[in-house]
């Protein structure tokens, strides 16, 4: 009698892990996508992932605007809460950034730290990153200083002085508000297009009375209307706030400034040492 064949038992099935989330490019735009819909990934997601991908490639550049929401979900063919959702994401990640009245925008890359041991100007900040740098002098004015002024640069009260402000920027976009107090008879002869679109400190330099010394107060600050206005922020952003005497070489107070930074593109490192035992 012929024994019966053993049974042999049956392979497990292998089932292919499901692809990551993915979306195609379109021609057009580079924020045309178009959802994978065999994807595990919600729409969103998808939407979000491939936005990044081209933010961080440089194909969707700082400055670069979204359509309206539901523009947007009509040309990509989701929902209007689809789009909602995926530009939220980004812009919890700092990606994007949404002006009431105004649109989606990409955000700019943060700008690189400055150190608050290094007395520079912002205009060579700004080079050395390699953009551009921008003066526009909001007021100009020749007058007598106030006590406060006077008590900081160590000047009579019938002593002119000339006061500076200026809205300062990189590649186009506004970063900063500064106010100058510089003693006249100090610095010599001054207009409003000597310091347009120029540097403050090389002008000092090329009068002899470079900066050489300065002491920086720092506090954070919420924007006031104004403020806020000429940043291009809303009203209560967070902002950083500067006020800097500086001193030549000599011990001649040459400036009394004070700034404030947008807080989201500024950062200020400082560099702490121990007590050596």
């Amino acid at each position: 009698m012929v024994g019966a064949m053993p049974r042999v038992a049956a392979l497990p099935r292998v089932v292919p892990a499901p692809a990551p989330a993915s979306v195609a490019a379109l021609p057009g735009p580079p924020w045309r996508l178009t959802p994978d819909p065999m994807s595990a990934a919600p729409v969103y997601v998808q939407l979000a992932q491939g936005w990044r991908e081209r933010i961080e490639g440089g194909s969707l550049p700082g400055g670069a605007a979204f359509p309206a929401e539901r523009e947007l979900a009509r040309l990509l063919g989701v929902s209007r809460v689809t789009v909602r959702q995926a530009l939220a994401l980004l812009e919890d990640e700092g990606l994007l950034r949404r002006k009431q009245g105004s649109g989606t925008f990409v955000e700019a890359p943060r700008s690189a730290s400055r150190p608050l041991g290094l007395l520079s100007s912002f205009t060579d900040e700004v080079r050395a990153r390699g953009a551009r740098p921008g003066a526009q002098v909001l007021r100009f004015e020749n007058a007598l200083p106030t006590p406060h002024e006077a008590l900081t640069l160590g000047l009579a009260p019938t002593e002119r002085v000339y006061r500076v402000r200026r809205l300062r920027s990189s590649d186009g976009e506004a970063l900063a508000v500064e106010e100058s107090t510089l003693p006249a008879a100090l610095i010599g002869p001054l207009s409003p297009e000597d310091v347009t679109d120029a540097s403050l400190y090389a002008l000092l330099g090329a009068r002899g009375v470079q900066p050489a010394r300065a002491v920086r107060h720092l506090r954070a600050l919420n924007a006031e209307a104004e403020l806020a206005g000429l940043l291009g922020v809303e009203p209560g952003a967070a902002l950083l706030a500067t006020e800097r005497v500086s001193w030549t070489g000599q011990g001649q107070a040459v400036e009394y400034a004070r700034a404030w930074y947008r807080g989201d593109r500024s950062n200020f490192v400082m560099e702490l040492r121990g007590d050596a035992e």
